[in-house]
């Protein structure tokens, strides 16, 4: 009963009183060592618990599920509020994440797509904005640009180099263009633009990033290549039954995270999905019925290790 009494004596003034362990210790002229050993013990022992008031609008629960299921660093699902709808709060959710782990010194890289464009109209509305530094915060494209096909099929503002130019002037920091178009006609075209010094040393900074902001596509009749001219519904649908489920940075990969259009790849402008891994934090911002193949494949081929969507895909993440 005795060191039961101390175990609670413990608990008392660390959690009801406030007390540092450091303080405790003085306290009751003992280390700080077995004031930490006594709150473990009175929390194993029952003396202790811990209850979480979750708030009404999250879905605290569930993202932790998420990332012990996939083992993501990090899952954020977006809970709308009345006058909110899913897209503008799933894009909350992402500029939120990334003004919180954006520091001094890093290097951001962008895909491209409307979850790319939707970040940074959320991000233009934020108004810790005007107190935050970014100093020496390096934006840049992950890839170049698609010609466009079609003037009414797709949108200019969504293209890599677009938002990285508007994410630099919203955050005030240096923001790169990568002045190449998206895919060429071979394997030598590539070689030789990816060899021009001012390409080549961007396309170094986005192998080098700390951080990629990730646009996921699906294999829909809406996606982005198709949209943007790169591939013709027949080379689409000829993709698809090779197991293609997604795309990023315009690259087309299968349930495992493999790329599945190699001629494609032998022609792009930018950075691979093998340097994306690379990139220690990599938030893929995604929802919908149509993209949960695309997500899966995305973290299976660790091309992302951060999550942000809406709680009806995570649901079907979690089946």
């Amino acid at each position: 009963m005795k060191s039961d009494r101390f175990l609670i004596k413990v608990a008392e003034l660390y959690y009801q009183d406030g007390l540092s362990q450091q303080q405790i210790a003085k306290k009751l002229h003992t280390s700080r060592t077995s004031i930490s050993r006594a709150l473990i013990q009175a929390r194993n022992e029952g003396y202790v618990q811990i209850r979480i008031q979750y708030p009404e609008q999250s879905n605290l629960g569930l993202e932790r599920k998420l990332e012990e299921k996939y083992g993501l660093t990090e899952a954020l699902i977006a809970v709308p509020a009345y006058d909110q709808s899913v897209e503008q709060e799933i894009s909350y959710q992402a500029v939120d994440y990334i003004l919180r782990v954006l520091k001094k010194n890093m290097i951001l890289g962008m895909t491209w797509g409307r979850a790319m464009h939707g970040f940074v109209e959320q991000l233009a509305k934020d108004e810790r904005l005007r107190s935050l530094s970014f100093q020496n915060v390096k934006v840049v494209p992950f890839l170049g640009t698609p010609g466009v096909t079609q003037v009414d099929s797709w949108d200019a503002t969504t293209y890599s180099n677009t938002l990285a130019t508007k994410v630099g002037n919203l955050l005030h920091c240096a923001s790169y263009n990568l002045s190449a178009p998206m895919y060429v006609d071979g394997s030598k075209e590539k070689e030789m633009i990816e060899g021009i010094e001012e390409i080549s040393k961007v396309l170094q900074m986005a192998e080098n990033a700390d951080i990629a902001l990730i646009g996921i596509g699906s294999m829909q009749k809406d996606s982005s290549i198709l949209k943007a001219g790169i591939r013709t519904e027949e080379e689409y649908t000829e993709l698809i039954q090779k197991g293609a489920v997604g795309e990023i940075v315009g690259r087309i990969y299968d349930k495992e995270g493999q790329v599945v259009d190699e001629d494609l790849r032998r022609k792009m402008i930018g950075i691979s999905t093998q340097q994306i891994k690379k990139i220690p934090v990599r938030v893929g911002i995604s929802y919908g019925k149509d993209k949960v193949e695309a997500i899966k494949g995305a973290i299976k081929g660790e091309m992302i290790n951060v999550l942000v969507t809406d709680a009806t895909t995570a649901e079907k993440l979690m089946e």
